[in-house]
């Protein structure tokens, strides 16, 4: 085969400078005709777009700026031409006077930091607007540098006195981003700011004040509606759009995007495998997330899209995406557990509960200003709501209905996130689920007889089922205890894993319920594969036609047989098992 010549753009992982974008030969997704939308006389002049983190949200904003801000207007050929937005020719591209700020740059350790790193964030776009446009004096030397609002309000006077003119365009990127930081470690400090005289508000308000001289326009994009309360009540003209089925796509890549960005990123004869191959292995861990309920399309979550091309670029081979999550997402579940410390416990076992049982949650209406200066935490629906804000949730539209919204987990990474959150939740610091100890003997010792294990499993489930340490048993919390209870036994060179993704000829990706790799890397590693089946005890005792018991044996026969020829086992000492339990009693464990 010839080497390849194929001439790949740069990864734009981490970037968010649109107009450096073809400078810097960036491959980026067109997203310039939300802009339309944006300027459509039905649209509010103040929208409020919300997406969860890394999504994008920065480049858009970027994106805006060079597309709205006058001092841009020479540029615009060269940022434009061959988008999707330059085709419809907009009067009002480069006619507005932008600023611009980054609340995720304001530093949270304490209330005077805050205050003082806040006023830092104004000062810094206040000084960009005037690189942009350096006739413009406006000198702050003298203001209390803790007064952002007075800051704001002599800078628009100064721009009023300028250009004598009301084109002001204000865009806000991570509003809430700071007031998120401190609700999950302060809630006293969150309150204080968030409150009736507190910063937020009083900034906002100052905007409000602004739109009837200078302001013609916002943008604002964020996370969450925990802050909107403050920003809509004093910026009360200010409009939610988050749900508008024309914004669906404003964030995240749409399986259509990927298809043109992924030739540009890798290469793909070099791989040997097709875009649509790519697409298929990224499509249930990255993608599921859908923002409207009359959307007709889910998007992928950007910067896992994006850090995941990097990596299979920079190894030249096809990467399993489970195991390359871009490490700034929440990979530990810590931010989801935080959400459940502001709930009572009874509406945080009902999430767990359902989401074991594999169900759909539903709303009335999404929360859209949640204020926690009201109720110090959250109902079921406020929860359900930040939890879709936040990506843990997205709708589901099949079920979702004109009276109501059908929310459900998007992919498999936010699965495992739910499930890491259980084990926190339910497990962590119950004294019954730690007290018992499974018999790893046989495993450590690489034997064929595992029924010691299988043994310590009923007294250790027989424990956590009597005392309802889970409300409910199924097959997917019998995984989840199994697991989290072999993960608290940590035994050297021993590794377990759940439903890990294997490759399988001819029938793709499968997912094994445990893998224990014992002597990890050595001459004598042994992997055992567990495939486990739940029964209901009156299940187990059925002996009609072929019965229960019988098929949940067949069923894991068939797959234990597909795990076994897996690529990712070709060449390894494997022991698999099927392990069917009725109730707490293991009554079947079986080598295959």
């Amino acid at each position: 085969m010839s080497e390849s010549t194929v001439t790949l753009l740069n990864n734009p992982y981490g970037q968010s400078a649109f107009d450096l974008f073809r400078q810097d030969e960036l491959a980026f997704a067109d997203k310039s005709l939300m802009i339309k939308y944006l300027d459509d006389k039905g649209t509010s002049k103040f929208p409020v777009l919300l997406r969860p983190r890394r999504f994008g949200k920065s480049t858009f904003v970027r994106m805006l700026k060079c597309y709205y801000d006058i001092s841009f207007k020479d540029r615009y050929e060269e940022l434009f031409s061959g988008t999707k937005i330059y085709e419809e020719n907009l009067p009002s591209h480069n006619s507005y006077h932008v600023i611009d700020f980054d609340f995720s740059r304001v530093n949270t350790d304490n209330y005077e930091t805050l205050v003082d790193s806040f006023f830092s964030v104004v000062i810094l776009g206040i000084d960009n607007f005037k690189r942009r446009y350096p006739d413009f004096k406006f000198d702050y030397s003298k203001l209390n540098k803790q007064d952002s609002v007075t800051l704001f309000n002599y800078f628009t006077n100064a721009y009023l006195n300028y250009f004598n003119t009301q084109k002001l365009y204000v865009m806000i990127d991570e509003y809430d981003n700071f007031a998120n930081e401190i609700l999950a470690k302060n809630l006293e400090l969150f309150l204080s700011i968030t409150g009736k005289s507190g910063l937020l508000k009083n900034f906002y308000a100052s905007i409000k004040a602004q739109t009837s001289d200078a302001i013609a326009k916002t943008f604002i994009t964020g996370v969450s509606s925990v802050s909107l309360d403050s920003l809509t009540s004093g910026f009360n003209i200010a409009l939610n759009v988050t749900s508008l089925d024309c914004f669906n796509e404003y964030a995240g890549f749409t399986e259509d995007e990927l298809e043109i960005l992924i030739p540009k990123l890798v290469d793909v004869e070099k791989l040997g495998v097709t875009t649509k191959e790519i697409i298929e292995r990224m499509k249930p861990v990255y993608d599921g997330y859908c923002f409207s309920s009359e959307a007709n399309k889910t998007v992928y979550n950007s910067s896992m899209c994006l850090y995941y091309l990097t990596k299979v670029r920079q190894k030249g081979i096809f990467l399993n995406p489970d195991e390359y999550l871009d490490p700034a997402s929440d990979h530990d579940g810590s931010r989801l557990s935080q959400l459940f410390n502001l709930t009572q416990k009874e509406t945080a076992e009902f999430i767990i509960d359902t989401y074991l049982q594999g169900g759909v949650f539903y709303v009335s209406k999404l929360s859209e200003n949640i204020n926690l200066n009201q109720v110090r935490e959250y109902n079921l629906e406020q929860l359900l709501s930040m939890l879709y804000y936040l990506g843990y949730l997205t709708i589901d539209r099949e079920k979702s209905s004109p009276s109501g919204l059908a929310l459900k987990i998007p992919n498999r990474f936010m699965s495992k996130l739910f499930a890491r959150c259980t084990i926190d939740f339910s497990f962590k610091d119950n004294t019954e689920f730690k007290a018992p100890k499974l018999n790893l003997s046989a495993l450590t010792a690489c034997e064929d007889d595992i029924s010691s294990f299988a043994e310590s499993c009923t007294e250790f489930l027989s424990r956590i089922m009597n005392n309802q340490v889970l409300s409910h048993m199924n097959e997917m919390a019998l995984n989840l205890a199994l697991y989290a209870k072999l993960e608290t036994m940590p035994i050297v060179n021993t590794y377990v894993k759940m439903q890990q993704s294997v490759q399988v000829p001819k029938e793709g990706e499968r997912f094994p319920d445990l893998v224990i790799t014992v002597n990890k890397g050595l001459p004598d590693e042994c992997i055992y594969i567990i495939e486990l089946k739940y029964l209901k005890k009156t299940e187990a005792r059925d002996k009609t036609g072929e019965s229960f018991l019988k098929r949940a044996i067949k069923d894991a026969t068939a797959e234990l047989t597909a795990y076994k020829s897996a690529i990712d086992f070709k060449g390894r000492n494997i022991k698999a098992y099927a392990m069917v339990f009725a109730g707490p009693d293991c009554v079947y464990c079986h080598q295959h």
